[in-house]
């Protein structure tokens, strides 16, 4: 049942970020590119992070580190903190690009085509000669 979760929600996000590479060709929006951007690369800013924090937490959970952060909070305060910053982070990265879109959208860059409107003919009685 896991699995099929995880194939689920992957298929999800591959759907969503296909859905913003399209609109952001179509409309060329800095917002839709800077939401698309982030996405695409939240995965590897979190293996970066994970890269060098990981030592550290396993140092610390062994007992080898003892500073003012060791000392002042548990490991699981400290990675709840973690937690809560990327958090935050992430989201308000997510807001100003919500804010460059609606930027554009406020200077007309979203608005859709008018359809033409067709004069139609009136048949107008021709005079008798």
């Amino acid at each position: 049942m896991f699995n099929i979760i995880t194939g689920l929600s992957i298929v999800a996000h591959l759907v969503l970020i296909g859905l913003l590479l399209f609109c952001c060709f179509r409309t060329r929006s800095k917002g839709v590119i800077f939401i698309t951007a982030l996405l695409l690369t939240s995965g590897i800013f979190n293996s970066i992070f994970k890269h060098f924090s990981d030592p550290y937490i396993d140092q610390w959970a062994a007992g080898e580190i003892s500073n003012w952060l060791t000392q002042s909070m548990t490991m699981g305060e400290f990675l709840f903190t973690v937690s809560i910053i990327k958090s935050f982070l992430y989201r308000s990265l997510f807001v100003f690009g919500v804010f460059l879109i609606y930027r554009e959208w406020r200077h007309g860059k979203f608005h859709l085509p008018q359809p033409e409107h067709r004069e139609e003919l009136v048949e107008q009685p021709q005079p008798i000669s």
